[in-house]
């Protein structure tokens, strides 16, 4: 007579296991961040944007330079009084450092973008930790970006969370 109870225990706990698992498969577990809000409000990011100012400021600053001679230059152009010879040489001059400027221009902007290119991809993969963390804590089984959800309730948005998680990782 035991054997059989624990047969029939064992028979319905068996039947009941996959049509718990379909159950929950059926209403999954999702959450909602908005990433340009985290990339934005994270202390790293403050951090980073800070850092690379600095590290351009010397070349911005030689750019401004450069313009501000240009239109010192180019005002002495439009003086009718300047010989021919006169004339032709600051041309030339001004020539040259347009020439310099956008040179100079085009080298800083590529190399700003790559860095900031860098440095997105650090804070992402620091967002992305935080993501996987709070996630699996929480059992979430699907995060969405926001900006493609046309709709959500506020309780399922866990973007101050990962603010929350990516600033104190950051801080280690």
């Amino acid at each position: 007579m035991f054997k059989k109870i624990a047969l029939a225990l064992a028979v319905a706990s068996i039947a009941a296991t996959p049509a718990m698992a379909a159950e929950k498969a059926q209403t999954p577990t999702v959450a909602v961040i908005n990433v340009p809000l985290i990339m934005h409000e994270i202390p790293q990011a403050k951090t980073t944007r800070e850092k690379l100012a600095k590290e351009f400021a010397p070349r911005e600053r030689e750019l401004q330079n450069l313009e501000a001679e240009g239109n010192k230059l180019a005002q002495k152009l439009k003086d009718s009084k300047l010989s021919e010879k006169e004339r032709v040489d600051l041309q030339r001059r001004f020539a040259q450092m347009q020439s310099d400027f956008n040179l100079k221009a085009q080298a800083l902007q590529e190399d700003q973008r790559k860095r900031v290119a860098d440095e997105n991809l650090k804070l992402a993969q620091e967002v992305q930790k935080a993501i996987d963390a709070i996630a699996k804590e929480r059992g979430i089984q699907l995060v969405l970006r926001g900006e493609s959800v046309a709709y959500t309730v506020n309780a399922l948005d866990i973007s101050q969370d990962v603010i929350d998680r990516a600033g104190k990782s950051g801080k280690k």
